[in-house]
Protein backbone atom coordinates (compact mmCIF):
# COMPACT_ATOMS: atom_id res chain seq x y z
CA UNK A 1 0.00 0.00 0.00
CA UNK A 2 2.86 2.35 1.08
CA UNK A 3 4.98 1.32 -1.36
CA UNK A 4 2.66 2.21 -4.53
CA UNK A 5 2.35 6.21 -4.78
CA UNK A 6 0.99 6.04 -8.42
CA UNK A 7 -0.84 3.27 -8.20
CA UNK A 8 -3.26 4.86 -5.49
CA UNK A 9 -3.44 7.81 -6.92
CA UNK A 10 -4.80 6.55 -10.28
CA UNK A 11 -6.80 3.85 -8.79
CA UNK A 12 -8.30 6.91 -5.99
CA UNK A 13 -7.94 9.89 -8.56
CA UNK A 14 -8.79 9.00 -11.48
CA UNK A 15 -11.11 5.94 -10.57
CA UNK A 16 -12.50 6.41 -7.69
CA UNK A 17 -11.39 3.37 -5.82
CA UNK A 18 -9.93 4.09 -2.17
CA UNK A 19 -6.95 1.41 -0.97
CA UNK A 20 -5.74 1.51 2.48
CA UNK A 21 -3.99 -0.06 5.19
CA UNK A 22 -5.59 -2.73 6.97
CA UNK A 23 -3.46 -1.60 10.18
CA UNK A 24 -5.86 -1.59 13.61
CA UNK A 25 -5.78 2.16 13.80
CA UNK A 26 -6.59 2.74 10.26
CA UNK A 27 -9.34 0.43 9.91
CA UNK A 28 -10.91 1.57 13.25
CA UNK A 29 -10.20 5.19 11.29
CA UNK A 30 -12.21 3.59 8.27
CA UNK A 31 -15.56 2.48 10.15
CA UNK A 32 -15.74 5.29 12.50
CA UNK A 33 -16.09 7.63 9.64
CA UNK A 34 -18.67 5.16 8.12
CA UNK A 35 -16.77 4.56 5.21
CA UNK A 36 -18.38 2.54 2.87
CA UNK A 37 -18.00 -0.32 0.80
CA UNK A 38 -15.21 -1.59 2.28
CA UNK A 39 -13.45 -4.59 1.07
CA UNK A 40 -11.21 -6.66 3.11
CA UNK A 41 -9.44 -10.09 2.43
CA UNK A 42 -8.92 -11.50 5.35
CA UNK A 43 -6.41 -13.95 4.55
CA UNK A 44 -4.06 -11.65 3.11
CA UNK A 45 -0.03 -13.38 2.61
CA UNK A 46 -1.39 -16.37 4.70
CA UNK A 47 -4.06 -17.33 2.16
CA UNK A 48 -1.26 -16.89 -0.76
CA UNK A 49 1.03 -18.83 0.66
CA UNK A 50 -1.25 -21.98 1.19
CA UNK A 51 -2.96 -21.34 -2.25
CA UNK A 52 -1.64 -24.58 -4.40
CA UNK A 53 -3.44 -25.47 -7.73
CA UNK A 54 -6.30 -28.66 -7.33
CA UNK A 55 -7.27 -27.14 -3.88
CA UNK A 56 -9.68 -24.57 -2.79
CA UNK A 57 -8.16 -23.26 0.37
CA UNK A 58 -9.17 -19.89 2.48
CA UNK A 59 -7.22 -18.64 5.60
CA UNK A 60 -9.87 -17.95 8.08
CA UNK A 61 -9.65 -20.17 11.21
CA UNK A 62 -7.50 -17.61 12.97
CA UNK A 63 -8.23 -14.53 11.70
CA UNK A 64 -11.13 -13.01 14.04
CA UNK A 65 -10.38 -9.08 13.99
CA UNK A 66 -12.43 -8.56 10.67
CA UNK A 67 -15.48 -9.97 12.71
CA UNK A 68 -15.22 -7.65 15.56
CA UNK A 69 -14.23 -4.73 13.53
CA UNK A 70 -17.44 -5.38 11.64
CA UNK A 71 -19.83 -5.99 15.54
CA UNK A 72 -18.19 -2.99 16.79
CA UNK A 73 -19.08 -0.36 13.95
CA UNK A 74 -22.18 -2.37 12.87
CA UNK A 75 -21.04 -3.30 9.55
CA UNK A 76 -22.35 -6.60 7.84
CA UNK A 77 -19.98 -9.29 6.20
CA UNK A 78 -20.36 -10.18 2.68
CA UNK A 79 -18.93 -13.15 1.90
CA UNK A 80 -17.49 -13.44 -1.65
CA UNK A 81 -15.44 -16.30 -3.35
CA UNK A 82 -13.47 -16.67 -6.83
CA UNK A 83 -13.32 -20.39 -8.01
CA UNK A 84 -10.54 -21.69 -9.60
CA UNK A 85 -8.25 -18.81 -8.27
CA UNK A 86 -5.63 -21.39 -7.21
CA UNK A 87 -5.60 -22.86 -10.42
CA UNK A 88 -3.88 -20.06 -11.87
CA UNK A 89 -0.32 -20.77 -10.73
CA UNK A 90 1.26 -23.53 -8.60
CA UNK A 91 3.03 -22.22 -5.39
CA UNK A 92 5.49 -23.99 -3.49
CA UNK A 93 4.15 -26.24 -0.27
CA UNK A 94 5.14 -26.85 2.83
CA UNK A 95 7.64 -25.36 5.65
CA UNK A 96 4.85 -23.46 6.82
CA UNK A 97 5.65 -22.04 10.14
CA UNK A 98 9.02 -20.15 8.57
CA UNK A 99 6.52 -18.82 5.59
CA UNK A 100 4.08 -17.60 7.87
CA UNK A 101 6.51 -15.70 10.28
CA UNK A 102 7.76 -14.74 7.38
CA UNK A 103 3.97 -12.89 6.31
CA UNK A 104 3.20 -11.78 10.08
CA UNK A 105 6.74 -9.52 9.10
CA UNK A 106 4.86 -7.92 6.19
CA UNK A 107 7.32 -10.56 3.48
CA UNK A 108 4.91 -12.70 1.71
CA UNK A 109 6.38 -16.06 1.21
CA UNK A 110 4.72 -16.88 -2.10
CA UNK A 111 6.74 -18.44 -4.95
CA UNK A 112 4.26 -18.66 -7.69
CA UNK A 113 4.81 -19.97 -10.98
CA UNK A 114 2.17 -19.91 -13.84
CA UNK A 115 2.87 -19.07 -17.49
CA UNK A 116 5.43 -21.30 -18.57
CA UNK A 117 7.49 -18.81 -20.06
CA UNK A 118 6.38 -15.86 -17.81
CA UNK A 119 5.90 -17.60 -14.12
CA UNK A 120 4.93 -15.00 -12.87
CA UNK A 121 1.83 -14.23 -14.97
CA UNK A 122 -1.09 -16.68 -14.25
CA UNK A 123 -1.72 -19.63 -16.84
CA UNK A 124 -4.08 -19.12 -19.49
CA UNK A 125 -7.06 -20.80 -20.10
CA UNK A 126 -8.16 -20.97 -16.22
CA UNK A 127 -11.90 -21.05 -15.42
CA UNK A 128 -12.73 -18.11 -12.80
CA UNK A 129 -15.80 -18.38 -11.63
CA UNK A 130 -16.72 -15.40 -8.51
CA UNK A 131 -19.79 -15.37 -6.61
CA UNK A 132 -21.21 -12.92 -4.07
CA UNK A 133 -23.68 -14.51 -1.23
CA UNK A 134 -25.77 -12.69 0.62
CA UNK A 135 -24.80 -10.02 3.47
CA UNK A 136 -23.92 -11.56 6.74
CA UNK A 137 -26.14 -9.20 9.07
CA UNK A 138 -23.88 -8.70 12.22
CA UNK A 139 -25.22 -6.88 15.40
CA UNK A 140 -23.60 -3.81 16.55
CA UNK A 141 -21.19 -4.29 19.85
CA UNK A 142 -19.79 -1.14 21.19
CA UNK A 143 -17.55 -3.89 22.94
CA UNK A 144 -17.44 -7.24 21.88
CA UNK A 145 -16.30 -10.23 23.86
CA UNK A 146 -14.51 -13.39 22.49
CA UNK A 147 -17.12 -15.33 22.64
CA UNK A 148 -19.15 -12.69 20.48
CA UNK A 149 -16.69 -12.44 18.25
CA UNK A 150 -16.30 -16.53 17.99
CA UNK A 151 -19.83 -16.67 17.44
CA UNK A 152 -20.31 -14.40 14.40
CA UNK A 153 -16.97 -15.68 12.56
CA UNK A 154 -18.48 -19.32 12.69
CA UNK A 155 -21.56 -18.02 11.42
CA UNK A 156 -19.38 -15.97 8.70
CA UNK A 157 -17.37 -19.25 8.19
CA UNK A 158 -20.34 -21.10 7.58
CA UNK A 159 -21.78 -18.91 4.84
CA UNK A 160 -18.36 -18.71 2.65
CA UNK A 161 -18.98 -22.56 2.92
CA UNK A 162 -22.55 -22.58 1.99
CA UNK A 163 -21.58 -20.27 -0.66
CA UNK A 164 -18.90 -22.20 -2.01
CA UNK A 165 -20.64 -25.46 -1.98
CA UNK A 166 -23.51 -23.73 -4.15
CA UNK A 167 -21.01 -22.07 -7.01
CA UNK A 168 -18.41 -25.10 -7.21
CA UNK A 169 -21.28 -27.26 -9.29
CA UNK A 170 -20.58 -27.48 -12.62
CA UNK A 171 -17.14 -26.05 -12.26
CA UNK A 172 -13.64 -27.84 -12.55
CA UNK A 173 -13.82 -27.35 -8.81
CA UNK A 174 -16.92 -29.61 -8.64
CA UNK A 175 -15.08 -32.07 -6.64
CA UNK A 176 -12.75 -30.80 -4.34
CA UNK A 177 -13.72 -29.44 -0.93
CA UNK A 178 -13.16 -25.86 0.74
CA UNK A 179 -10.44 -26.21 2.82
CA UNK A 180 -10.82 -23.69 5.93
CA UNK A 181 -7.11 -22.95 7.47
Amino acid sequence: YHCAPLFRFGMDGLMGVKFGSVRPADLHGYMKKGETPLMLVPGGFHEATISCPGHERVFLKNRKGFVKYALRYGYDLVPVYTIGESDLAANVQGGWGWRFFLNNLGIPAVLPWGCAWLPLFPRRGVELVTAVGPAVKMPKIERPTNEDVSEHHARYVKEVQKLYERMKVGTASEGRKLEVW
